[in-house]
Parts: C-alpha cells; structure tokens; sequence
C-alpha cells in the first residue's frame, strides 16, 4: 500500500519536484548531443541526414529507447545551448569540451564515415 501512495504522490506533484533532467537517460542523451555540437563548433562538422539518422539511432540505443519525441528534443535544445555557451567561453581548448570531443571521437565519429 505504500509504495502505491508514494506513487500516486509522485504523480500528483508532477513537475514540481522534477527538474528538466528527470532522469540518468536524459542526462546521457545529453551528453551525446553535446558531444556533436562540440563537434559542430570546434571542428565545423556540418553532418548529413544519413549521418543524424545513424547517430540518433545508436543514442536511442545507448538510452534504452525511454526518452520520448517532446523529451528528446528538450533535451537536444537544452544540450545544444549548454555547448554552445561553452564553447564560446571557454573555447575548444577546455577540459570539459575536450572531454566531449573525446566521446564524440570514440563513440560518434565512427558512425559519420
């Protein structure tokens, strides 16, 4: 009975305790779509449809198909600004985007060939 309580609280509170993350999945759809905009911007990557649709395909994968369409694009939106600031402060030479450029390497680049 009370787990069916704090569920049921859970989904009355809604948003209200949620925050635009909700759970580990976006935060790893993120970090991909950061990695190719990291991409994007520090090395002018400019990727085809064949090549978005290959990478789309392998982060649903990786994110075990829960994000659904309006979540997915939130978060791509939210991703893309994130780096973008970024990179625009701290340059391509920072910690942080070169850590992104290496997942994009690693994982993402394989993919565009």
């Amino acid at each position: 009975m009370r787990p069916l309580i704090l569920i049921a609280a859970c989904l009355c509170a809604g948003s209200a305790f949620a925050g635009p993350m909700t759970n580990d999945m976006d935060l790893v759809y993120a970090r991909y779509h950061m990695a190719i905009r990291a991409a994007e911007l520090c090395r002018s990557l400019a990727p085809g449809d064949a090549v978005w649709r290959k990478w789309s395909s392998y982060i649903d994968r990786k994110t075990n198909y829960e994000l659904g369409a309006g979540e997915r694009l939130s978060v791509i939106d939210g991703a893309k600004d994130d780096t973008t600031i970024m990179v625009r402060r701290q340059g391509c030479e920072d910690d942080d985007v070169k850590d992104l450029l290496a997942l994009y390497d690693a994982e993402l680049a394989p993919l565009a060939k």
